[in-house]
């Protein structure tokens, strides 16, 4: 009795087992597959908008519902199942809803959603923005509005249907007098006082009715007009000259805040309207920055007219010597080769470049100059062709490539930006091959932030630019240099050393 009792309750639960996996396979549960061809969101006009179409087909029965019935037109709002196999494949025919909006007849603007469904699964929900009827505009001559030396009263124009309001946003020599709110066409009248100074601006916000900025209008008026480009010159220790641009609409000279400073002289130190201002110096062998200031003043025929005067500060740097750094195995471990050979040193003679090899690292910034020798052309295959390239941002690079079998050395750019390389001559002609080559990129300050950079070949200057913010606006002073050197193609060279020169801290 006892086993019989054990296979009953065997049974039972074996039993019970295969009654819970019928029940589980019943209980399947149910999947819609829709399908839909609508884009996220459409933009539409407050009047005329034409319709859109969304294209839907499903496995069960579908929905397109708009939250917005009351303007909002829907040409199919339901429909059936289509065959689950032809919708599975892709093959079910979808039917086509067009989509229309009611002129939006209010000001603001309107949201409305649209939802496509299909039992329970929301397959998408379109988003639909309609313009409203509001509007504000100002005409373009009233955008920029210049001010006579005596003031006086000044319009704004606006045309509207809408409420809307103007405030003063800058500038405490004009008022609003008349027309400081309004609704639907108006004017705003500005007063502007007098103006015995310099030339100044003031600005006026129009406001729609949410208090939104709808157009902002530029006063200029009419005063002494005396604008230096900087207010810093920064020269390097053995810069020869530096240029100042002034910008100006009427007579003006420069002048020394104090005459010993004689380090330094002015060329075209006077003019009338906009002009520039030449800088000329003398070496610094001094151990200090040198620094001095200058002053741009406009001139005036009586004692009490108006003067103005723009100090400009001017820094020469001091030498900094060139920490000479010989490429051996120490420093190779510090570089990423990067190309299909690696350059090989040797103790006392430098460092072998054949084609196709390079080293890559980021560096300081700083003035580099490079040492090569021993140029091997290949009997085949030609070179070497030894290429520097100093790169910066934004796809920014300065390149100088000694090339033996061209004799001469190039120059060239990739600059950020299109037609903005600068203006440089493109080589220079080597005679002697025999003879070592140092190939130097020097960079000298422009202005305050950019940078004047000159290539040296065998310690000749070959060319120099400025660069500027339209002009290789990656290089400014003291930006990250990513550097590459090598050999490409064929032939090899050998790299004896390279120095370093530090950049100058103009604010010690």
């Amino acid at each position: 009795m006892k086993k019989i009792v054990y296979i009953f309750c065997a049974a039972a639960v074996l039993l019970g087992t295969l009654q819970g996996c019928q029940k589980k396979a019943e209980e399947a549960v149910k999947t819609v597959d829709l399908r839909y061809r609508a884009s996220d969101s459409y933009d539409l006009p407050a009047t005329g908008a034409q319709s859109f179409t969304i294209l839907v087909a499903s496995t069960d029965p579908w929905t397109v519902t708009s939250e917005h019935p009351d303007w909002c037109i829907i040409s199919e709002e339901e429909g059936e199942a289509s065959d689950p196999e032809l919708v599975h494949t892709g093959k079910a025919a979808p039917t086509t809803i067009r989509v229309q909006y009611y002129d939006n007849t209010f000001l603001d603007d309107r949201t409305d959603k649209i939802t496509i469904q299909s039992d329970y699964w929301v397959g998408k929900v379109i988003t639909v923005n309609q313009k409203g009827i509001a509007f504000l505009t100002i005409p373009e001559s009233d955008l920029d509005l210049s001010v006579e030396k005596a003031g006086g009263n000044y319009y704004i124009h606006i045309n509207s249907n809408q409420p809307w309001s103007a405030r003063v946003t800058d500038g405490d020599w004009i008022s609003i007098t008349d027309g400081a709110s309004g609704e639907g066409v108006g004017t705003v009248t500005v007063t502007a006082l007098d103006n015995v100074a310099e030339l100044r601006y003031a600005e006026v916000t129009v406001y729609d009715r949410h208090e939104v900025a709808s157009a902002k209008i530029l006063f200029t008026q009419d005063g002494v007009q005396l604008v230096p480009a900087v207010t810093e010159v920064r020269a390097g220790f053995d810069q020869l000259s530096s240029e100042l641009e002034i910008t100006s609409n009427t007579d003006w000279v420069v002048v020394k805040a104090s005459e010993s400073d004689d380090w330094f002289t002015l060329e075209n130190a006077s003019g009338k309207g906009s002009g520039t201002v030449k800088i000329h110096f003398t070496q610094n062998n001094d151990e200090g920055l040198r620094k001095a200031d200058v002053i741009v003043k406009n001139v005036v025929a009586n004692p009490e007219d108006f003067q103005v005067e723009k100090t400009i500060v001017v820094k020469q740097a001091y030498k900094i010597e060139p920490v000479r750094v010989v490429v051996d195995n120490d420093e190779l471990s510090l570089w990423k080769s990067d190309w299909a050979n690696a350059p090989t040193y040797a103790k006392g003679v430098g460092t072998t470049f054949v084609g196709k090899a390079r080293l890559n690292r980021s560096m300081a910034f700083g003035s580099y100059t490079f040492r090569w020798s021993n140029f091997v052309t290949d009997p085949e295959l030609g070179g070497p062709r030894i290429r520097h390239w100093f790169c910066f941002n934004e796809s920014c690079e300065l390149k100088a490539d000694i090339r033996p079998a061209d004799v001469k050395v190039s120059f060239d750019f990739n600059a950020a930006g299109d037609g903005n390389k600068p203006s440089l001559n493109s080589y220079t002609a080597i005679d002697d091959w025999t003879q070592p080559i140092e190939l130097t990129i020097k960079f000298d300050p422009s202005g305050a932030e950019h940078c004047h950079v000159t290539y040296l070949v065998n310690g000749v200057e070959a060319g120099s630019f400025d660069t500027a913010p339209d002009l290789l606006r990656s290089v400014t002073w003291n930006a990250g240099i990513n550097m590459y050197f090598g050999v490409d193609v064929a032939g090899s060279a050998l790299c004896e050393w390279y120095e370093y020169t530090a950049p100058m801290n103009w604010d010690e």
